[in-house]
C-alpha cells in the first residue's frame, strides 16, 4: 500500500493505485473510518483496523469503476507523506564508506552503538518544494540521501526482534545540512563547540526534504536491499544499497525506543552513504535542483533556492 498527502484547500490523505490519488476520507462510509482517514498519523495510529479499511474502500471504488476518475499522481501538489509527527530522530556515521570519507577510523561494530540526534518538524518540506539556503550564517550546505523508517505502534524498550513490527513503512529522507556555521562571535575552538556546530547545522527550515509516498511495509519485504541514488543536476553523488548499514532498521529502531518512546508517524532518517559535497568541498546553491531515489520509494525531487527567493 502507498499512501500520500496532498494539498487540497488543505492536507488530504490518499492512497496511490494505477497512478491515481483517492482522497481516502471522501471514500469513507462511516464516522470512524472518517476519522482514521484524516491524515496520515490518524491512519497509521489506527494500524491494521485502518488499513483493512482502506482495502475495503478500494475494493468498493474499483467495483464502481471510479479509478478513472481520480486525479493522477502527478497532478496533486504532494506535501511531505507525515507532515506533522511528533519526532523526526537521525542516525549519523550508519554507513562505513561514509566514515571512511569524513577520515574517521574505522571501528568494529561491536564497539559502536547508533549516534541518533533530533532534527526539528520545521525541516520537512514536501516534493517539489524548495531546499532554503540560510545565507551568510551558512554557506556550505549539503545533501543527505537516506532511508526514512515510519513507526507503525507506539513502542517502548522493544528487543531486535520484535522492532520490526513497529515499523508501518518507508520513504525517502534528504538529510540537508550545513557543515559550518558563519557566527560573528569570537569563540574559543572547542569539540564542544564544532558538535553543537554540526547539529545546529541539520535544524534550519526546509532542511529535511521528504516523499514522494510512504511505502508501508507489506511492499518493502527487506529494508536492507533498497538501492538508493542521490543526484545533483543529474549528476549521480551518491549511489549505495541499504545493506551496507552498520545498523540495520530493526537494530536502529530498539536501540532508540531504550530511550524514547516511538509512536505512530515518528520517522528515522538511517543514515547516508558516502559521496557528500563536503568530500570534494561541493556544496548546494541556488538554482541546483536534488533527486533522491530509492528502490520502490519513488523520486523524491527539490530546487535548492536563495534564501529570499
Amino acid at each position: 500500500m502507498r499512501l500520500v498527502t496532498y494539498d487540497d484547500g488543505g492536507p488530504r490523505l490518499g492512497l496511490v493505485r494505477e497512478g491515481r490519488v483517492a482522497d481516502l476520507a471522501a471514500l469513507a462510509d462511516d464516522e470512524t473510518t472518517r476519522l482514521a482517514f484524516s491524515g496520515a498519523r490518524s491512519f497509521l495510529a489506527a494500524g491494521d483496523t485502518a488499513i483493512a479499511a482502506a482495502r475495503r474502500v478500494m475494493r468498493e471504488a474499483e467495483d464502481h469503476g471510479m479509478v478513472p476518475s481520480w486525479p493522477s499522481l502527478e497532478a496533486v501538489r504532494l506535501m511531505a507523506p507525515v507532515p506533522d509527527p511528533h519526532k523526526i530522530l537521525a542516525l549519523a556515521g550508519n554507513y562505513r564508506e561514509h566514515l571512511r570519507e569524513g577520515g574517521s577510523a574505522a571501528t568494529p561494530k561491536e564497539r559502536m552503538v547508533p549516534n541518533v540526534f533530533i532534527k526539528p518538524v520545521t525541516t520537512i518540506v514536501g516534493p517539489g518544494e524548495a531546499i532554503r539556503l540560510p545565507g551568510p550564517l551558512c554557506t556550505t550546505v549539503d545533501y543527505e540521501g537516506e532511508l526514512g523508517v515510519v513507526i507503525g505502534s507506539t513502542c517502548h524498550r522493544v528487543s531486535v526482534a520484535a522492532a520490526i513490527d513497529h515499523v508501518a513503512g518507508y520513504l525517502n529522507v534528504n538529510d540537508v545540512s550545513g557543515r559550518s556555521l558563519n557566527i560573528d562571535v569570537p569563540r574559543e575552538s572547542s569539540a564542544r563547540t564544532a558538535y553543537f556546530d554540526w547539529l545546529n547545522g541539520k535544524w534550519f527550515d526546509t532542511f529535511a526534504p521528504m516523499g514522494p509516498m510512504l511505502v508501508l511495509r507489506d511492499e518493502v519485504p527487506d529494508p536492507q536491499s533498497l538501492r538508493l541514488e542521490l543526484r545533483v543536476n543529474d549528476q549521480v553523488r551518491q549511489s549505495a544499497n541499504t545493506s551496507e548499514m552498520i545498523f540495520g532498521v530493526a537494530e536502529t529502531v530498539a536501540w532508540i525506543s531504550q530511550f524514547v518512546t516511538l509512536e505512530p508517524g515518528d520517522i528515522i532518517a538511517t543514515g547516508t552513504p558516502s559521496g557528500v559535497g563536503a568530500t570534494t568541498g561541493t556544496f548546494l546553491q541556488p538554482g541546483d535542483v536534488v533527486e533522491l531515489e530509492i528502490s520502490g520509494l519513488g523520486l523524491l525531487r527539490n530546487p535548492v533556492s536563495a534564501p529570499n527567493a
